[in-house]
């Protein structure tokens, strides 16, 4: 990992903890998640893909990150876009 890296991932894993801050006090008023619960999910699950990629931008063996990603479309999409190209 190269320093570069080093600091991608931690301002992913920075960006995810905001996200996760603003749904938690989102999910606090029952009106707005009766209204928007949908686009809060949608929220979580950014901040998830965001720490999948911390995750992957930081691991020494980013093919074995990518095998460990428990979203299928992600770890699909991120498979893909790697196959047959050098690290």
């Amino acid at each position: 990992m190269t320093p570069l890296d080093d600091r991608l991932a931690h301002e992913l894993d920075e960006a995810r903890r905001l996200l996760d801050e603003m749904g938690d006090q989102l999910a606090t008023d029952v009106i707005l998640v009766a209204n928007h619960g949908v686009a809060l999910q949608t929220v979580d699950i950014v901040g998830q893909i965001m720490g999948h990629i911390a995750n992957v931008v930081r691991a020494s063996d980013r093919e074995a990150a990518l095998d460990d990603i428990g979203m299928h479309d992600l770890k699909t999409k991120l498979k893909s876009a790697t196959c047959g190209q050098a690290a």
